[in-house]
């Protein structure tokens, strides 16, 4: 699409001459003699630009740039004037205009301006076209479920997102707290500030401290120059603390300062800074239980848990199981331009018997070895990663083999089950024989006995019950 132009002047040579320039690079042009003028052209048209005299009758060139500023703020201005000042110039790049040209100029000059002009346009859109792409990637519908557990997440975030309020966020590892911490950033009046991110597992106490507050040329060896830490970067936006029930003891004094007054000091520093900063955190623990142990403080708990949103695992969720594949599955097969169009119903069977410990992020990660793995248009069980081989589901451990059999002996079948049971229970608890008994429900000592008569014997060790 051409570029279009709305040059005006009240100087009828200029405007024409100008026209005439401008036209011959393959620009649209429109003139107007006067600033009414132009208005009402900008009522009726877009225009990319405006190059408009600084000294016109009626009304002069900064009112108008406010005008163009009020009714077309995409609309950039390059203001003209012989009367060129440097206090002129200021206040026109205050009120928002583009660029500032000195009479005479010559078209060169000003051809290289409504070049940077363009330019500028462009840079503009691609970044509001990429926080548009972020803003739609992290809206809390995109967050998938239609549980009734997880409608209730969503009716929090829409009522919590665009609040400056402090939210604690609760959830197994791989729930996607990261993504709810997203979406209330991106769905917040803070969307076009800072979202800083960080996790407090991961650094030791020192470093996690430099990390959080930031510190000062020479505080400690290495510090070779002042360093902002994530609180300060996080000015006028949101910071993430994932893992907070990591976080050391001692720190947790520093922290509940600056979460209670918005007030630190860098490390080694001695001036006191302020922020403007959303506290988003996520725990994978019960901290009100750390408090009861004296492993977290309660002074902090009560100032992080000020609104809580617990992110329920995928095993409280198994309706969302199957639209979660799917979406997974279409967005994998986009990627890796693989043409799979499902899972065959033995698959979907396992997945809803599975019982998630990775939760979310575990069901991608078996979607995506499915799909790279995948010949076929549908996911097999054997396109699966091999720990599902053992998935406690009926249709595998009551599968009898018949194939070129004219008999079955009945209790060489029901022993061979029993042996399955039994291998998944001991699977299920990591080898501990109290709990598969409990799974059975059965005795210990009648868990042991069907043990003892397995063929070939199981491996179990006689000091921690654990399956070799």
């Amino acid at each position: 699409m051409k570029t279009r132009i709305l040059v005006v002047d009240d100087d009828k040579l200029k405007r024409v001459t100008l026209k005439t320039q401008l036209e011959d690079d393959g620009y649209i042009v429109d003139l107007g003699e006067n600033a009414l003028v132009g208005l009402e052209k900008l009522k009726q048209q877009s225009y990319d630009a405006v190059i408009t005299d600084l000294r016109m009758p009626s009304m002069d060139g900064i009112t108008f740039l406010k005008k163009i500023k009020k009714l077309s703020p995409a609309t950039e201005v390059i203001l003209m004037t012989a009367y060129g000042s440097i206090e002129n110039a200021v206040k026109a790049m205050k009120e928002g205009a583009f660029e500032y040209i000195t009479k005479p100029f010559s078209y060169d000059e000003l051809s290289i301006k409504i070049g940077r002009l363009l330019e500028h346009q462009k840079g503009k859109i691609q970044i509001e076209t990429l926080q548009k792409k972020i803003q739609s990637q992290y809206r809390y519908h995109n967050i998938i479920g239609r549980s009734k557990i997880m409608q209730t997440v969503f009716d929090k975030i829409d009522v919590l997102a665009d609040s400056d309020t402090t939210i604690l966020i609760e959830g197994e590892t791989g729930t996607g707290k990261e993504l709810l911490a997203n979406a209330l950033h991106y769905n917040s009046h803070r969307k076009n500030n800072a979202f800083i991110k960080i996790s407090c597992a991961i650094l030791n106490r020192d470093i996690l401290e430099s990390e959080l507050f930031g510190h000062e040329k020479g505080a400690f060896t290495g510090a070779i120059r002042t360093k902002k830490g994530r609180f300060e970067l996080a000015d006028r936006g949101t910071i993430f603390l994932d893992e907070i029930d990591d976080i050391p003891l001692d720190l947790q004094v520093k922290l509940l300062r600056v979460i209670q007054e918005r007030v630190f000091e860098r490390v080694g520093g001695e001036r006191s800074l302020e922020v403007d900063v959303r506290v988003v955190c996520a725990t994978k623990k019960d901290l009100k239980q750390m408090v009861a142990e004296h492993k977290f403080r309660e002074d902090l708990y009560y100032r992080l848990n000020v609104v809580k949103i617990a992110l329920p695992p995928l095993r409280e969720r198994s309706e969302d199981i199957s639209i979660l594949s799917q979406h997974f599955l279409k967005k994998l097969t986009e990627e890796k331009k693989k043409s799979i169009t499902g899972l065959n119903p033995e698959v979907e069977k396992i997945f809803l018997s599975y019982d998630w410990p990775g939760n979310v992020r575990e069901l991608e990660n078996v979607v995506e070895h499915a799909v790279v793995l995948g010949k076929s248009d549908q996911v097999s069980i054997d396109d699966l990663p091999d720990y599902f081989c053992e998935i406690p589901i009926q249709s595998k451990i009551f599968a009898v083999n018949t194939n070129r059999k004219n008999q079955i002996d009945l209790s060489e079948a029901i022993s061979e089950v029993e042996k399955k049971l039994i291998i998944w229970a001991l699977n299920q608890t990591k080898g501990n024989q109290v709990k598969a008994a409990r799974l059975l429900k059965i005795p210990r000592t009648t868990l042991r006995d069907k043990l003892s008569r397995i063929e070939p014997p199981l491996q179990i060790s006689e000091d921690d019950d654990s399956l070799s």
